[in-house]
């Protein structure tokens, strides 16, 4: 085995909603834009400050996503906040779910039905 350490470089959503879909994930978990980009198939746009991106590209044909097909999962600071946030826009989600002491999440399904977790791990 060589030295060199694989990461996941990002996780890709197909969305006939592209805008909304990067005004969301800004709006809930302030994820910046890191590239974006122009094909002669539509645009792409990845979001994230870290090592991992969340891809979004633009297909105009995508339709919902079955929940059982993917499950993405982001950490967060606070997940009382993320549930506030969740409840004033009407977003339906799970009750907290607490497998140990210091974690806590929950799930929800976005606008392209991508069944997301935010979880919050306490130090």
């Amino acid at each position: 085995m060589s030295g060199h350490v694989t990461h996941i470089a990002h996780v890709t959503v197909h969305t006939a909603m592209l805008r909304e879909t990067v005004a969301f994930y800004q709006w809930l978990l302030g994820l910046p834009v890191a590239v974006e980009l122009q094909t002669a198939e539509g645009e792409i746009v990845f979001l994230g400050a870290n090592e991992t991106k969340f891809e979004l590209i633009e297909d105009k044909n995508a339709g919902k996503i079955s929940a059982s097909e993917l499950s993405i999962g982001f950490a967060v600071e606070d997940i009382r906040a993320k549930i506030a946030m969740l409840d004033e826009k009407g977003i339906p989600h799970s009750p907290i779910i607490s497998p140990a002491p210091k974690t806590k999440f929950i799930f929800f399904t976005d606008l392209n039905g991508c069944k997301i977790q935010l979880c919050e791990e306490a130090g």
